[in-house]
């Protein structure tokens, strides 16, 4: 049976919370703030819009992409080869970003999803001919257990209008390891710094050590490099995305990453574990900061301040929600339960779901994919946010999380 192009489109973020908040349906409080008004929902053909999600959100200057698989945009058919599954994926995305009046060059930011990371090779060759030599994205590589549908490849983006406030960061060579592929340590678009995802490879000799509290700790001494030379630190940072191998190593790798923030200043994050990452780390992280002197951290009154991440992080017009996941015996019960605990925290910000521009979604089991999008479809019914979909290996008992962004 062929899946349609609309109900595959995908993307990565994870951390598994846990919210015992009882599902009260998803109706937004009018009192808080409207969506905003120059929202655009972008659904060029052939997508048809005929899923729970848009291909693409624009607000401001920011262009948020969902997942594009490797299925031909004209034939919805998926080839064999991973080097046309990459081109018919970045194709999608040029779709998307000329309805916008946009082209590759705008790209600021990307997250390429492999089910096989044997095909990183071939997927590199392929996506870097989207680009003017040196002028990448920042970018994040990851092997996920399984894709929706059976697909093999998926990438999503982030695109700023203003082509002029796009920077490439490059720290001195000494300080950080050789890009494994064609991304950029760090992009600059206007006030927002995305950084690729970052291993513990030594930046002299190329090793990485074996202990991933030592592989998360070089890491983290990579990113601080990317960091500084945009003229950034670490409390500038909004969002981090924290992936690993292995679930005995998660206690060890998040007593390193503690060592960079204090209790209540940590910034919004997702953390989860996949089935491969690039060459021999066990660790990667990606950030993402912006250029303000104070982020705001958003906790709940009945709640204290976590060490390891934030509920919710603003500046301006952009709010960053950690990972959630929801108590339940089903996927449904537990996905209510994520999504109004993300409604809370949209609260704290005066925000409500119609703002939401990008959600994350992350399945223990991707045959879950349906029921979880009948409740997608519950919370989102009109004008509803770029989606990106995949499986991870979840804790025990967690069918379902969810991160978002929401802009104002």
């Amino acid at each position: 049976m062929r899946i349609t192009l609309s109900l595959l489109l995908v993307l990565a973020l994870g951390g598994f919370g846990c919210s015992d908040a009882p599902p009260a349906g998803p109706e937004s409080d009018p009192e808080l703030a409207p969506a905003p008004a120059g929202r655009r929902v972008l659904t060029p053909e052939p997508f048809g819009g005929d899923g729970p999600f848009s291909p693409g959100v624009l607000v401001g200057d920011r262009l948020w992409i969902a997942g594009m698989v490797g299925v031909d945009p004209a034939t919805r058919e998926k080839p064999d080869d991973i080097g046309e599954q990459t081109r018919h994926a970045m194709e999608s995305i040029g779709i998307v970003l000329k309805d916008a009046g946009l082209t590759f060059s705008n790209l600021v930011t990307c997250h390429v999803q492999l089910t096989d990371m044997d095909d990183y090779a071939a997927m590199n060759e392929v996506y870097g001919s989207f680009f003017e030599d040196g002028k990448y994205p920042a970018r994040t590589t990851l092997e996920m257990p399984a894709l929706v549908g059976g697909q093999e490849v998926e990438i999503s983006c982030i695109a700023h209008a203003k082509a002029e406030e796009i920077s490439y960061v490059r720290p001195d060579p000494d300080v950080i390891p050789p890009a494994m592929g064609p991304y950029s340590p760090g992009v600059r678009a206007g006030e927002m710094l995305y950084l690729s995802g970052q291993g513990g490879r030594d930046p002299q000799t190329g090793e990485t050590p074996s202990d991933l509290g030592e592989q998360t700790t070089r890491t983290l001494q990579t990113i601080e490099a990317t960091l500084d030379a945009a003229e950034f630190d670490f409390s500038n940072v909004l969002f981090t995305n924290v992936y690993y191998l292995g679930a005995e190593n998660r206690e060890t790798i998040d007593a390193a990453y503690m060592e960079r923030f204090e209790a209540g200043a940590a910034p919004s994050r997702g953390a989860f574990e996949l089935s491969d990452l690039p060459g021999d780390i066990g660790v990667e992280i990606t950030f993402v900061a912006v250029d303000d002197a104070y982020v705001t951290r958003l906790h709940p009154h009945d709640a204290g301040p976590d060490e390891t991440a934030s509920p919710a992080s603003y500046s301006g017009d952009v709010v960053y929600l950690s990972s959630a996941s929801g108590t339940g015996d089903t996927i449904e019960d537990q996905f209510r339960a994520a999504l109004e605990e993300q409604k809370g925290r949209l609260g704290l910000a005066g925000l409500t779901l119609s703002h939401v521009v990008n959600a994350n979604v992350y399945l223990a089991d991707v045959a879950d994919f349906p029921k979880m999008n009948e409740v997608f479809r519950e919370y989102f019914p009109t004008s509803p946010p770029a989606r990106t979909t995949v499986g991870v290996r979840a804790p025990e008992g967690v069918k379902v999380e969810i991160a978002l962004i929401a802009a104002r």
